[in-house]
This record gives structure tokens, C-alpha cells and sequence, in this order.
């Protein structure tokens, strides 16, 4: 091949990547072009998204229905009621109309400053032993409860869950404010259920409604100058178990174990208490009775008192005597009967036959839940044994310091000086716990008031029913989705225009 055909062919090759290089130029897109483009119909690509919207909104706004906020519900729990009982701290019931009662309304409008009317307020309000957050799932379970191709389990557990739930609930409590008849708006009425519930707390503290209730002795402890020392005596043992018994109260209290008074707790004042009785009261009073002869020589009005007594101790010791001795007899017969039962189960085991099987079985049965009920009876017969053999020893001791023998003959100093000097700083000793106790009851009574922890605690906010508030999240979303939708579409038609310019 000569040289000029080399040459030819080398430039046939040189112009034919030069054509490609250019078709391969021209075949990519310039991305700042198409930026320029879509900048340059910015106003077509924002028609769109606004068109989109106003399309999106429209068919929303035609299946959604728009009101006004139709009612509040505050829901509650109560802090202060217990599993077993429904009552205030001070034994007093409870009910949950407490909650939107008269003065507990008037005092609300009051102090919210809403002008409404007490008689309006009255039609519009209500309370409900329910909590409105666990309404909906107690709602929900009994619609599956009440759906027949419910499967048997999940029936069972459904019905063990919507009996918690029930049960739950009982400490809660909602209130709810119907504002179709008030000139209220959402944030008011909601503002006016907070400020509602907090006077009915402020009230009932103040009524004392949420005090401990403890059965404790409000008058201090006096001797009775015009009676005689045996009196005061058994005035100062039924004062002391009074005291008891109010001491027992407070510890059965939550908190009060750690609570500390004047640099004292409540175990501090039960160990003192104990000590009185057990040192001072207790042998002092026996003495007393122990010396009645040389007493009821000042006082012949001891002797009848004592004789009066001692009769009356002995009919109630005899009738505890009867008692118990028909319960023996009763557990005796009992046990007899079930000695007898065996007995002829063991003869008709003997004689039954293969034939005879399903008879001896059902008397069996029978037997055996004879047999549960014997077992049932008999321990509460026990029971109750016991309960009377504790009295009679009670009794028995108390009529052995009754009939106590005098010791005068053995004592230098009168049995009546020495039982009136010990009776002053009994007299002391009494007082003083009493002040104690009654400073444990302020102190908690103030630790209530200062904390409405302890009469109710807010589960929630309280929660619009119906209104726009309801519908705001939704259009939110919906006009998001359709801003984007319109970009898309508007970024679309706009890359169409300009290419159809474009191609002319």
C-alpha cells in the first residue's frame, strides 16, 4: 500500500471519532441548563404546587366535618382511696359527685372569673367513676367480648382484662364539660376544669375530710376530785387504751413511720405508752383493788360499787362458761358424724358390686362435699372457741384483781397516800402523750395540705372532644403531601414546555 492510501485512511479514521466525540457531546444533558429551565418556569412549577394543595385540601375539606370543640374531659385519680373502701382519710364516704358540687362549683367561677351561671354550669358538667383514657380500651374489649366468632380463649382473657380495667378504675374519676350551652372556648374551659378540681382538693382539705381518721382523746386527762381512787384508777387505764388505740391508728399510716415530732417518732410514743401502762397504771390499779377494805373505810361507797361489779363480772363468766362448753360439744358431735360416715362408706365398699359403680361414686361425691362442709364449720366453731376463751381469761384476770386480798396489815404507809401521789404523775405522764399524739396529727394534717399528692393526681392534660384541634395535625400532613406532589407534577411539565421550545 503506498503512502497516500495510509494517509487517506488515517484521516478517514481521525474524522470518525471526531463525529462520535461530538454525538456523545451532544447526547448529554447539561444539568445547569435544566436548572436554568426550571428557574426560568419557577412560576409555572409554584402554580402547580398551589394547585395541588387547594386540589388535595378541597378533597379533604369535602370528607371531613368541621365543629367547634364539644366537650372537655379531665381525667383524675384519686390518691386517697383505698382497694376496699371508698372514703375520705376521715372515714367519711365518698362520692364523685363531691367533685361538681354547689360551693365547689361556685367557688371555681370565682376564682377562674368566667361569667357563666351556676344553674348553667350545673347542666353542662359531670363526673364519671371512670378513667376517659381507659374508657376507650374497656369500650374496645367489650365490642370483642360481645362478638360471637370470638375464639373461647381470648374471650376468657378478655373478660379477666376488662375486669382489671373496671377495677382499676374505680380510683379514677373524669370530669367532663359539655360546651354546646356555655360561652366557653377550649383553652377556657379546659383552664376552668384544673381550677375546678384544685378548689374541690382546697375544700375538702379544709373541711377536714382528708385528716387521718384517728379515734384519739381531745380533752386532756383530769383526776375527779369527787371520786373516789378506784374510779380514777380505771379512768386513767381506759384513757391509756384510748392513746393505744390512736398510736396504732397513726402507724398504720404511710409515712408516718419516719415522720419525727419534737425530736420524737411514733414508735418513741408507743414505747413510753407501753411503759406507762405496764409500770404505773396496770400494778397501780391492782393495788387499788387489792386494798378496796381499807379504801371502803373512807369511801363505804366503794364496797356497794365493787359488790355490784363483782356480780356482774361473775354472770359474764358463767355465761362464757356455757359458751364454750357448746362449742366442745358441737366439735365433738362433728367429729363424731364424720367417724360414722367413714364407717359406713367402708361397709358399702364391702358390699358393692361392678353393677353398683356408679352409685357408690355419687355417694362418694356426696360424702366428700359433706365432708367440706363438716371441715368449714368446724373451723369456724374453733374460731370462735378461741375468741370466747381469750374474753374468759380477761374476765378471770379482772376478777382476780377484784378479789384481790388487802394488804394494810403489811403496808407502813396508807394504800391512799401512795396511790394518790403515784395518781399525779399518772395524770402528768397521760397529758403529755396526749400532746404528743395530737402534735403527730397536725403534722400530718399540714403535710396534706401543703401537697395535693395527697388527695388527687392529674393523669393528663385535659383533652378537647371534637373541634378543629382535632382536625389541625391532619391538614398539616395534607398540605405537606400535596406541596410535594404539586413540585413533582410542576418540575414535570415544566421539563415538557421547555423541551417542545425547544425542538421548534
Amino acid at each position: 500500500m503506498s503512502q497516500d492510501g495510509v494517509k487517506v485512511n488515517n484521516m478517514n479514521t481521525a474524522s470518525t471519532n471526531a463525529e462520535r466525540v461530538n454525538t456523545a457531546a451532544n447526547d448529554e444533558i447539561d444539568l445547569v441548563d435544566l436548572i436554568k429551565n426550571i428557574w426560568r418556569q419557577r412560576g409555572l412549577v409554584i402554580g402547580m404546587m398551589i394547585l395541588s394543595i387547594v386540589a388535595v385540601l378541597g378533597f379533604h375539606i369535602s370528607k371531613a366535618s368541621f365543629s367547634t370543640a364539644s366537650s372537655i374531659d379531665y381525667p383524675i385519680s384519686l390518691s386517697f382511696l383505698s382497694e376496699d373502701k371508698s372514703k375520705y382519710p376521715n372515714g367519711i364516704a365518698f362520692s364523685p359527685r363531691d367533685l361538681i358540687a354547689g360551693n365547689v362549683l361556685q367557688k371555681a367561677i370565682t376564682t377562674s372569673g368566667v361569667d357563666i351561671s351556676l344553674g348553667a354550669l350545673e347542666k353542662s358538667i359531670r363526673v364519671e367513676t371512670s378513667n376517659s383514657i381507659l374508657k376507650a380500651s374497656e369500650i374496645k374489649l367489650s365490642g370483642i367480648l360481645a362478638n360471637a366468632k370470638t375464639p373461647e380463649e381470648v374471650r376468657v382473657a378478655g373478660e379477666r382484662v376488662l375486669k382489671d380495667l373496671q377495677e382499676s378504675g374505680l380510683g379514677y374519676a373524669t370530669v367532663s364539660l359539655d360546651l354546646s350551652e356555655l360561652p366557653l372556648s377550649a383553652q377556657q374551659a379546659s383552664s376552668f376544669l384544673q381550677v375546678l378540681v384544685d378548689e374541690w382538693a382546697k375544700l375538702s382539705i379544709e373541711r377536714g375530710l382528708m385528716n387521718a381518721d384517728i379515734t384519739r382523746p381531745l380533752v386532756s386527762f383530769s383526776i375527779s376530785e369527787g371520786s373516789n381512787l378506784i374510779d380514777n384508777y380505771d379512768q386513767a387505764s381506759n384513757y391509756l387504751n384510748s392513746l393505744s388505740l390512736a398510736v396504732l391508728q397513726l402507724s398504720d399510716l404511710s409515712g408516718t413511720s419516719s415522720l419525727v415530732v419534737n425530736d420524737m417518732s411514733i414508735e418513741d410514743v408507743q414505747r413510753r405508752l407501753t411503759a406507762l401502762g405496764d409500770r404505773d397504771i396496770g400494778p397501780l390499779r391492782e393495788f387499788a383493788y387489792s386494798n378496796s377494805a381499807a379504801l371502803a373505810k373512807a369511801d363505804s361507797a366503794i364496797q356497794v360499787r365493787l359488790f355490784a361489779r363483782q356480780r356482774l363480772l361473775d354472770l359474764e363468766h358463767a355465761r362464757l362458761t356455757k359458751l364454750i362448753n357448746s362449742y366442745d360439744l358441737a366439735l365433738e358431735q362433728l367429729g363424731s358424724d364424720k367417724n360414722q360416715q367413714g364407717s359406713n362408706r367402708s361397709d358399702q365398699n364391702l358390699q358393692g358390686n361392678a353393677g353398683q359403680f356408679d352409685q357408690s361414686f355419687l355417694d362418694s361425691l356426696l360424702q366428700l362435699g359433706t365432708k367440706l362442709g363438716a371441715v368449714d364449720t368446724r373451723k369456724q366453731l374453733f374460731d370462735r372457741r378461741i375468741t370466747a376463751v381469750e374474753e374468759l381469761l380477761s374476765l378471770e384476770k379482772e376478777i382476780s384483781i377484784l378479789l384481790g386480798t388487802s394488804s394494810d396489815k403489811q403496808m407502813k404507809i396508807s394504800p391512799e397516800v401512795i396511790l394518790k401521789d403515784a395518781l399525779i404523775n399518772i395524770e402528768k405522764d397521760l397529758n403529755e402523750i396526749q400532746q404528743n399524739v395530737g402534735q403527730f396529727v397536725e403534722a400530718i394534717r399540714e403535710l396534706t395540705i401543703e401537697s395535693h399528692a395527697q388527695v388527687y393526681v392529674a393523669n393528663s392534660a385535659p383533652q378537647v372532644r371534637g373541634g378543629f384541634m382535632q382536625l389541625a395535625p391532619r391538614f398539616t400532613l395534607f398540605v405537606a403531601l400535596g406541596g410535594i406532589l404539586g413540585l413533582f407534577l410542576g418540575i414535570f411539565v415544566a421539563l415538557i414546555r421547555s423541551a417542545l421550545i425547544n425542538s421548534k
